[in-house]
């Protein structure tokens, strides 16, 4: 198959979709870095804003019986999360515009909550995050969310090890 040229695209009346504000959900799992690395390009290309967003599930009441005060466990995941935000917005290119979230709670509802609170064009995120947002929650929440979101919602899964 040949491609079209340029001149040629322009008149067939194919408008592609435009993002003006991108939503990347972010664990430390890989999935969740090529994410950040679609969202980054997409952004980058249609000028638009980035804002990226990690949620701290709560801790189990089972740490307080290990010992663990739940609200020095959460205190030190919003410390961790922040900075993890932090570091991966500073490696992001000079020329995109990006802000960054931490929430606390359930990682589908949070990531939800945001999207019918803002007005978002696109969430991209990772399938099946292995890193700590997996351990403590069951299920999947790429799934989950891309049943309910009311935005288009771009799933990324990384490539075969």
């Amino acid at each position: 198959m040949q491609a079209m040229p340029a001149d040629e695209r322009a008149d067939d009346g194919f408008e592609p979709p435009r993002y003006h504000r991108v939503l990347v959900a972010l664990d430390d799992s890989p999935a969740a870095r090529l994410a950040f690395s679609h969202a980054v390009g997409i952004a980058r290309e249609q000028h638009a804003l980035l804002t990226l967003l990690t949620v701290v599930p709560t801790p189990s009441s089972r740490v307080a019986a290990a010992g663990i005060a739940p609200s020095e466990l959460l205190a030190e995941m919003q410390a961790e999360a922040d900075a993890h935000l932090r570091a991966l917005a500073s490696g992001a290119p000079g020329d995109v515009s990006l802000t960054t979230v931490v929430r606390q709670g359930d990682p589908a509802a949070e990531i939800l909550a945001l999207l019918s609170d803002d007005a978002f064009d696109l969430l991209c995120m990772g399938a099946r995050g292995r890193g700590w947002l997996a351990t403590a929650v069951l299920g999947s929440v790429s799934a989950a969310v891309l049943h309910r979101s009311p935005t288009p919602v771009m799933v990324l899964h990384p490539p075969p090890a």
